[in-house]
């Protein structure tokens, strides 16, 4: 009898144990089948802010290499008094240092904002600059009276905008216009007002605004700008400051050079956003990837789409792919362990066969297979019926993953919200609403190399007891 037939015969023989090995290599094997899943698991999401603003992207400063350029350019300042690059640092009378940067500095470059807006597939583009305080000359601002505003710079905000049409508040239906129009590219020196602001000053469509650098009431230059239009807040526009001159309805939209000559920059724009609209929505993925190809020095944005979610959370959501690996590393690592604890148990109940084996002649080598080829048949069974269980299996580790890595995300937002100072953070609102897990032959196929190393590890590591021993060492133990 030859030792596949031994095998054969040992394994029905032995129902009990032979069913407990079946249930363990089963397990094993559908959190393996699992791991392999979650790799090529594909997860899909809504975000009602992509809903509203369709499929676009958006481009904004890098702060890490904000700071580095700040460093480098605080190295080339000798004595440390002096300007590079937009930067400025300054010792004052007291001893202290006072270091700042200005709109060339902090601004997205125009440059790169157009070669973006080339690649093919954008269809419309939109520059936002940063709000920018300014004092109302010839209106009052929305404010509380109860509240101390000596910290406040008593202003209202300019927000300049290229395509109105297309900013986030807008896209988003926080407000809308129903009065008037909004901002155009061909648009200069006009204004679109809240509803609010309007009816406190008696404004309308046609009036002029009057508006000049706060810091400097009484002498610096009035600059005169059309209300064309008036907003109506439905969610009101988040603040992105403490202090009345940030609250949403003293926010001014302008064309995207008005804010400038107001603070006394004319010529030196801050831009803070770049919003580029995909023209075709399945060709999202295709138009990000020639986007990244654009040879511009990307190490100084990020660049998003539109919901505030990056482009290297797209593909595995995430950790997605490391924590199927960890989980593949632990079933693996714990499959070996256990597999070799039952095997160990195993052959103290064999050592009178064992025994028998070799008064027979049998080599050690040839009783090694045997155990081994019993492991197989019986792991060979419950891999096929892990096969069929896998679809379940994975999904719901996928889905728990999913679920796990979103309560997370939220944790971490709502952390980073209350690190903000002065500031709010935007939520994301994106809902899973679906995942994917393909079975496929590649996942199959690595399932099944994976189960077989780890039953011959663990059988192998377990038979060392009885390859090490001596035969009469064996044969004594019988009795």
């Amino acid at each position: 009898m030859n030792v596949f037939q031994l095998s054969i015969r040992s394994v029905l023989r032995k129902r009990t144990k032979t069913v407990l090995l079946l249930l363990i290599i089963f397990v094993v094997s559908a959190f393996l089948f699992a791991g392999w899943a979650c790799k090529s698991a594909s997860v899909q999401t809504q975000n009602e802010s992509r809903q509203a603003v369709g499929v676009s992207f958006r481009l904004e400063e890098n702060e890490a290499n904000r700071h580095e350029r700040m460093r480098e350019l605080a190295g080339q300042i000798e004595d440390g008094n002096g300007t590079a690059g937009g930067y400025h640092s300054q010792q004052l009378p007291s001893g202290e240092w006072m270091t700042w940067t200005d709109n060339s500095f902090e601004t997205l470059l125009m440059e790169d904002i157009l070669k973006i807006a080339e690649v093919d597939g954008i269809g419309e583009y939109n520059i936002t600059t940063a709000n920018t305080v300014v004092n109302p000359v010839n209106f009052e601002r929305i404010e509380d009276k109860d509240v101390d505003q000596s910290r406040d710079q008593l202003g209202v905000s300019l927000r300049g905008t290229l395509r109105m049409e297309l900013d986030f508040d807008i896209q988003r239906g926080n407000i809308v216009v129903k009065e008037g129009r909004m901002v155009t590219p061909e648009d200069k020196n006009v204004c679109v007002i809240s509803r609010e602001l309007a009816d406190l000053n008696g404004l309308k469509v046609g009036d002029t605004l009057e508006l000049n650098h706060w810091k400097d009431r009484e002498n610096s230059p009035v600059y005169k700008a059309e209300v064309i239009g008036i907003y109506t807040s439905v969610n009101g526009i988040t603040p992105i400051m403490y202090g009345d001159s940030y609250r949403s309805e003293n926010i001014i939209f302008t064309d995207l050079s008005f804010p400038e000559k107001v603070e006394g920059n004319e010529g030196s724009p801050l831009y803070q956003y770049a919003t580029f609209v995909v023209e075709d929505v399945d060709e999202y993925e295709a138009v990000r990837k020639k986007i990244r190809e654009v040879d511009i020095g990307w190490e100084r944005y990020d660049f998003l789409d539109n919901t505030g979610m990056s482009d290297t959370m797209t593909e595995n959501f995430g950790g997605l792919d490391k924590m199927s690996s960890l989980i593949l590393i632990l079933v693996c690592t714990s499959g070996v362990v256990i597999i070799c604890l039952v095997f160990l148990f195993w052959l103290k109940g064999r050592v009178h066969e064992i025994g028998v084996y070799i008064s027979l002649g049998r080599r050690k080598s040839s009783i090694v297979t045997q155990m081994l080829l019993e492991s197989l048949l019986v792991g060979c069974v419950a891999f096929l019926l892990a096969a069929f269980a896998s679809p379940v299996v994975s999904g719901g580790v996928v889905g728990y993953l999913v679920d796990y890595q979103t309560r997370i995300q939220a944790e971490e937002e709502q952390i980073n919200g209350d690190m903000v100072l002065n500031g709010s953070v935007e939520k994301d609102q994106t809902e899973i609403v679906g995942v994917t897990v393909d079975i496929g032959g590649d996942v199959v196929f690595l399932s099944g190399i994976s189960v077989l190393g780890v039953i011959t590890i663990a059988v192998t590591f377990s038979c060392i007891s009885v390859m090490v021993q001596r035969p009469r060492e064996i044969l004594s133990s019988m009795s």
